[in-house]
């Protein structure tokens, strides 16, 4: 983490554009691109407040949406009471209560440690297991689930690399018939365009107390990738946090590609969700894996 040095706020601000043109241009997975620092607990704190917030979609799903999403899930998956299923990424534990409300043993992973503690005590006397784990380096127990999901795009952040050995991992952990539902983001709908923005805000996901963001978006052709990037200056201390993101464009033809190299050679593409409604369902593509 730098210091941003400045007697005033537009001396930082000032401070913060130099630091900013000193990082260069946005590549995928390039130093303060790479990920959001979801296993800082208190960046998780932060996201927590995000998951739980009804009012919008950006980091979990709206109840209403997700009751109607799973019920869809257990189709695809062939899911009956006592079967297994493995949640990726699962965050607070919703999408998990609702499996497990309809009599399925859920365990679910996930890096954030405030997301954790959460789903432990939400899914309270519920047939739910969770672990603090990064999904790329998660130890998964063979031929142990029914089911596996994988939602809300993450596997689009992986490095190619990572979410071929995390898929082929997954494979190794579902029994002999058993299902993945794996959900990307539309390669069409994905932002290849390029911009800045700012704004100031205070006790919000970037920060406790007043900051600025600088934030920084951009397309980088050889990756197929989107990249974010966020410069955070507190304004108390003149602290700066990079904090990026890149975000992959997952063509038709390449998700079945890495599918099929990590052991799904079938798979049903289901776009916006085969028609389910809710707000951003066209940017959606659930991909059904055997």
């Amino acid at each position: 983490m730098a210091r941003i040095d400045g007697d005033t706020g537009p001396d930082r601000a000032l401070a913060a554009l130099a630091a900013i043109a000193a990082h260069g241009p946005l590549r995928a997975w390039d130093e303060g691109t790479t990920d959001l620092p979801w296993a800082d607990p208190a960046f998780s704190e932060r996201m927590l407040r995000e998951h739980l917030d009804q009012r919008h979609d950006l980091a979990s799903r709206r109840g209403a949406t997700i009751e109607r999403q799973v019920d869809r899930l257990v189709a695809w998956l062939g899911l009956r009471p006592g079967m297994s299923l493995l949640d990726l990424t699962c965050g607070p534990g919703l999408v998990a209560r609702a499996f497990a409300e309809r009599g399925i043993v859920v365990t679910g992973v996930d890096v954030a440690p405030a997301a954790i503690r959460y789903a432990r005590e939400l899914n309270t006397g519920l047939a739910c297991t969770f672990v603090q784990a990064d999904v790329r380096t998660v130890q998964l127990p063979a031929y142990a689930f029914d089911a596996a999901v994988y939602l809300y795009g993450q596997c689009a952040v992986l490095r190619p690399p990572d979410l071929r050995q995390t898929l082929a991992r997954v494979r190794a952990a579902l029994r002999p018939g058993a299902v993945l539902a794996l959900e990307a983001r539309e390669a069409a709908r994905v932002d290849r365009g390029a911009g800045t923005s700012w704004w100031s805000g205070a006790d919000d996901l970037w920060g406790v107390g007043r900051h600025l963001v600088l934030a920084e978006h951009g397309w980088d052709e050889d990756a197929g990738a989107t990249v974010e990037r966020y410069h955070v200056v507190t304004e108390a201390t003149g602290e700066l946090s990079v904090h990026g993101v890149t975000e992959r464009a997952l063509e038709p033809e390449t998700l079945r590609a890495v599918l099929a190299e990590a052991g799904f050679p079938a798979v049903d593409l289901h776009p916006a969700w085969d028609g389910l409604t809710f707000d951003d369902a066209a940017d959606w593509v659930v991909a059904v894996c055997r």
